[in-house]
């Protein structure tokens, strides 16, 4: 798996080949990528459900200024720290041991710009994301990546609303952010 953009371009992100793994196709980062590239750059990057960390590479070679991994498998976390290791990005990197409910109650969900949701599939994004959107920070663009079919609620709590959807396969990501009425 390579980098498609940026200072790190054509570089390779190791990863683990694990059954619990799916590191992000290239078509869903660069679909993803090119709706988000106007405010990448100097942006706080959240990916969570990192798994490989993929996304976040990607964000840090498009001049995000913050990443922030989490993930709570130890798997997930040595091979984020030997890429890290690897891009020499440790200034500019944070990584977090954590399931998302744990993380969302951490001072880190308040400056937040960008967020790149990746849940396993069996995992109950709803309720998830109801509890995340009270706490994130209300300017935040948030993408929730997940199996196409499987109902992403439209609008939550927060004023969090749906603005955009986009189907790859099996896969489908979904943009929240706080539409103004």
């Amino acid at each position: 798996m390579r980098i498609l953009a940026g200072d790190f371009k054509y570089k390779k992100v190791s990863y683990i080949k694990n059954k619990d793994l799916r590191p992000t196709r290239s078509i869903v980062r660069k679909s993803f990528f090119d709706t988000v590239q106007g405010v990448i750059r100097d942006s706080i990057f959240l990916d969570l459900f990192a798994g490989v960390g993929s996304i976040g590479f990607e964000a840090a070679s498009r001049g995000a200024k913050e990443v922030i991994f989490v993930d709570k498998a130890n798997a997930s976390i040595d091979i984020i720290r030997k890429n890290v290791n690897e891009f020499k990005l440790d200034s500019k990197v944070t990584i977090i041991r954590a399931n998302g409910y744990e993380f969302i109650n951490s001072s880190f969900m308040s400056k937040v710009e960008i967020v790149y949701i990746d849940a396993p599939y069996n995992f109950d994004i709803n309720n998830f994301l109801k509890a995340f959107f009270e706490k994130v920070n209300k300017n935040a663009i948030v993408c929730v990546e997940h199996l196409k079919g499987k109902h992403v609620d439209d609008e939550f709590v927060g004023g969090f609303k749906n603005i955009k959807s986009k189907s790859f396969g099996k896969n489908s990501l979904d943009y929240f952010e706080v539409v103004n009425e």
